[in-house]
């Protein structure tokens, strides 16, 4: 086939294809079908708080889409929607209930095919339980901490809220000072930041959908004193059998330096490597740079990202050990369990989802800025040096990376 040929056959294909690209078509649904859908059938209602499980039969229709639930509420319509593959649809975020069932709303369940053509509704009734806005609200219980006030809550609904609290400004004025995001079922969380004179603390829970409980007022109450360790006294220690600190472009310094960063933020945190080795525990050591501190919280942040949070090098178990008497680095033979060191607490980095690693929801995220804390509530302990210990990361060796670490104290002693 010469040139010409060849010429001749692609101008020929681009007038044919020229030709059916300027002609008019009219686009329809796949489907076609201008039929509406049939009914479902009601099999169960199961009031839950906040709602109801609605359980039915689906219409034999060939070109069934789904099947959507709505009300209308303070003259809002929500709609909740379920494939053809299941026969549940779960309506939720009702703002009122009660669980002696005298609470009515009127739900329409509708079955819609692929060319989006409704059915005929199907109405029926609910009676929701008590909405999980006002389950938790009724469950706060407040009690005075370092610094502050903790809040315990309940959940059982595991369903998503906020727990909103307040206090006073400096003109005496009630504002939203901080706000706990969870769908655990029960939990505790703590609002710090203040001297220990007598304040009143509020609270309030809310939903995704914006329903509003009441707003309950605490007895007045006094913050435990606590003060922060001062970061620019820390120093670096390296003792025998100390794991590296700068792998990866990490310092043991950049550990104290106030900012919890993601890798590409630069001067991050610490990383003790990559090399599984012999399975025994990493361990960092540090000076606080005062004579003695009665450690009151510990709080620990992960490298402030995707790709650490509750994954990689990222401690998962791991201790915290303190000491009071003075190190000499050049003779201390690194051991942490001569005796003179004791171990403070051992903590577990908790994924609040629950999910596999590499999957992270909002409330992970929320959880991993605020960082692994531990509270002494039990038993202080004045110490002036700290050691970490990693037994085990979410990568399953004893390497660790983090990005940040803070430490509070009742008591400071400074040196001469």
């Amino acid at each position: 086939m010469n040139f010409r040929t060849i010429k001749i056959l692609v101008v020929s294909l681009l007038v044919i294809v020229t030709f059916f690209a300027c002609s008019d078509f009219t686009h329809t649904p796949i489907e076609g079908s201008k039929k509406a859908p049939g009914q479902v059938k009601i099999t169960n209602i199961e009031n839950i708080s906040g709602g109801a499980i609605i359980t039915y039969d689906l219409p034999t229709d060939p070109d069934l889409l789904y099947v959507m639930a709505r009300y209308t509420e303070n003259g809002i319509q929500r709609n909740f929607k379920a494939s053809f593959y299941t026969n549940v649809l779960v309506v939720e975020g009702l703002s009122r209930g009660s669980d002696d069932l005298d609470v009515e709303y009127e739900i329409e369940v509708i079955a819609v095919n692929r060319s989006n053509i409704y059915s005929t509704p199907v109405a029926l009734k609910i009676n929701p339980l008590t909405p999980p806005v006002m389950v938790t609200y009724t469950s706060l219980k407040e009690s005075p901490t370092f610094g502050g006030v903790t809040i315990n809550f309940e959940n059982p609904a595991e369903a998503g809220i906020a727990i909103a609290v307040m206090t006073t400004d400096a003109d005496g004025d009630f504002y939203e000072y901080d706000t706990y995001y969870t769908s655990q079922a029960s939990g505790r969380f703590s609002v710090r930041g203040f001297d220990d004179t007598e304040r009143v603390f509020k609270a309030f829970v809310r939903d995704k959908w914006n329903n509003m409980s009441d707003t309950i007022t605490f007895n007045p109450l006094i913050p435990i004193a606590e003060k922060e360790l001062d970061k620019g006294l820390f120093r670096e220690m390296v003792l025998r059998g100390d794991a590296s600190s700068t792998e990866w472009g990490g310092q043991l310094r950049y550990i104290w330096d106030g900012r919890a960063f993601g890798d590409n933020e630069g001067d991050w945190g610490l990383h003790t490597g990559n090399e599984v080795g012999d399975g025994r525990p990493k361990v960092i050591t540090f000076d606080l740079g005062v004579k003695g501190a009665m450690i009151s919280r510990f709080k620990l942040w992960c490298i402030m990202d995707d790709k650490h949070m509750y994954d990689d090098m990222s401690p998962r178990f791991y201790e915290v050990w303190g000491r009071s008497t003075t190190i000499d680095p050049l003779t201390d033979n690194g051991n942490i369990n001569d005796g003179s060191w004791i171990k403070m607490c051992e903590i577990e980095n908790i994924k609040p989802s629950g999910l596999p690693k590499g999957s992270l929801t909002d409330e992970d995220r929320e959880a991993a800025r605020r960082g692994d804390e531990f509270v002494f509530e039990d038993e202080q302990f004045n110490v002036r040096y700290i050691r970490i210990r990693s037994t085990l990361n979410w990568a399953n060796n004893t390497n660790m990376c983090f990005s940040e670490v803070s430490l509070w104290a009742t008591e400071i002693e400074l040196l001469p």
